[in-house]
């Protein structure tokens, strides 16, 4: 055998060689893709096998966010994976509170947390209002930690305390207490509509209504939670501060209607306690006078309900059910039970004065009633 033959078969042999193990070495690579692909999908189907936020932080060396990031791409195969039957609710929180705990200041798990686990649709979701209850819990969960990372903890307890909305949008100690007023925005749409909790969404929405980018509903539904929460005072004082940061602020009739209920109705009444029906009666014969009932429809909407002079009635609103309160109070005490409405607590002389609304047209009344689910009285439509 000649050495030209020798060197092709040893050539030839070597390719061989190189071409097993290269096979060998795809196989077994092709394997363990597999197995890995098996593993992530199992995360991706059962979230349940996730490390802990230690482990997690522990294992990544340094590139927490980078990871943060994978976990991410999985968070939205797993959404889809699941998303006929929304089953993602069950380890989602999971998964995103451990995206949050890598890289506290990645924007998109806070926010998708927000549009899926609270929202509920009985068309084809299975829940018990417990298992509502509970992801609406977990929501507050991971919004109370986007405000803790985002927000000026200081601020926001200050604002908290604060009643004065003309203060918390003017001075600047109060300004800017998160980097987008959405942060608090949105934590007091989940306390309301999900939470029901009515107090803490007003001073959510108070906190956002703090921020420079802040929209104007803010401040008005910052008032408006109060006043579903029942706590008459502030919210009659958030809507007499409501009407000096809308447009038509300088209206003169707003203006002294105000200055009517701050200085000669507020303090009396709520902070000295005096019940006299003549306050009462002279609040109702101002607004009265200085807003004459319009006959006219046409005219009627030229008054629409983000006027100044909106806000000022239903502060009035405020004032007369504080007052139908306090003597049903009284009333209860020396009954035994809750009165009826406002008109039986007159004719019965626990007031001498029996308010009026300032929502009364010829075809129904606004009435003040006690209503037995919530435990307080109300506005509704009716007749005494």
């Amino acid at each position: 055998m000649n050495k030209k033959l020798k060197k092709l078969i040893k050539f030839v042999f070597v390719i061989f060689i190189l071409i097993w193990v290269s096979f060998a070495f795809f196989y077994v690579n092709q394997k363990n893709y597999i197995k890995l692909r098996e593993i992530k999908l199992k995360e991706v189907y059962h979230p349940e096998f996730l490390p802990t936020s230690e482990f997690a932080k522990a294992t990544a060396f340094g590139f927490e966010n980078t990871k943060a990031d994978i976990y991410w791409l999985e968070t939205i195969q797993y959404i889809w994976a699941n998303a006929v039957s929304s089953a993602y609710k069950k380890y989602l929180y999971k998964i995103l509170d451990l995206i949050t705990d890598l890289n506290p200041y990645f924007k998109h798990p806070y926010k998708i947390w927000l549009l899926l686990i609270p929202e509920y649709n009985p068309r084809y979701e299975k829940l018990t209002e417990k298992q509502n209850l509970k992801y609406a819990k977990q929501a507050e969960a991971l919004w109370l930690k986007w405000i803790k990372n985002f927000c000026d903890l200081n601020k926001i307890e200050a604002i908290k305390k604060e009643d004065n909305l003309q203060k918390i949008w003017t001075d600047k100690k109060y300004k800017n207490p998160c980097k987008t007023y959405e942060i608090p925005y949105y934590l007091a749409y989940v306390y309301y509509f999900y939470l029901h909790d009515n107090l803490k969404a007003s001073d959510y929405y108070k906190i956002a209504s703090a921020n420079s980018d802040s929209l104007e509903w803010a401040k008005i539904l910052s008032a408006i939670m109060k006043w579903k929460g029942w706590d008459r005072e502030k919210a009659f004082l958030m809507f007499l501060n409501i009407w000096k940061n809308l447009d038509n602020s300088k209206d003169k009739v707003c203006s002294k209607f105000a200055d009517i209920l701050q200085n000669q109705i507020w303090f009396p009444v709520f902070r000295e306690h005096k019940l006299d029906p003549n306050l009462i009666k002279f609040a109702e014969d101002s607004r009265n006078k200085l807003f004459p009932e319009k006959k006219d429809s046409e005219e009627e909407n030229k008054n629409p309900d983000w006027e100044c002079s909106n806000y000022i009635k239903k502060a009035t609103r405020e004032l007369n059910l504080y007052y139908i309160e306090q003597a049903n109070k009284k009333y209860k005490k020396d009954i035994g039970k809750n009165a009826k409405n406002a008109k039986e607590l007159y004719e019965k002389w626990y007031i001498k004065f029996l308010p009026t609304d300032y929502q009364q047209e010829k075809d129904y009344w606004i009435i003040y009633e006690y209503d037995k689910d919530l435990g307080h009285f109300d506005y509704k439509m009716g007749k005494y």
